[in-house]
């Protein structure tokens, strides 16, 4: 499994990689919330983006994050929601690119946010 600062740092788990799927999962806390005790958009789409990066990189290919889009539709509340889990699969695997769609989900399976992620791979 890949380490990497940022997401060690959020508490960001992966849990399974393939070349054509990644799991991860991140547990609410009190760090991650705005001022009404729900989770930022900035951690979903940390943990999207961290999990959609892991299954571009599946196959060994460096690839940095270009660009993404999400639709949140369910807040994750501190205390009732305490995991939030991101599955991404990869929907386009190019010679310069990678494209992967992730949903995040609470415990329950509710849909919680999903998108799109472009990854533009690194050639050294």
């Amino acid at each position: 499994m890949e380490k990497h600062a940022f997401s060690d740092f959020l508490g960001i788990e992966l849990l399974e990689i393939t070349a054509e799927k990644a799991v991860g999962r991140l547990a609410n806390r009190k760090e991650l919330t705005d001022h009404l005790g729900h989770m930022t958009g900035g951690a979903y789409n940390a943990l999207a983006d961290a999990v959609g990066g892991a299954a571009a990189r599946a196959t060994g290919d460096l690839y940095v994050t270009q660009g993404c889009s999400l639709q949140y539709y369910v807040s994750t509340e501190l205390g009732a929601d305490n995991v939030l889990y991101a599955t991404a699969v990869i929907r386009h695997r190019g010679s310069r690119s990678c494209i992967a769609a992730v949903e995040l989900t609470h415990e329950d399976g509710t849909v919680v946010c999903d998108g799109q992620f472009t990854y533009a791979k690194v050639v050294l």
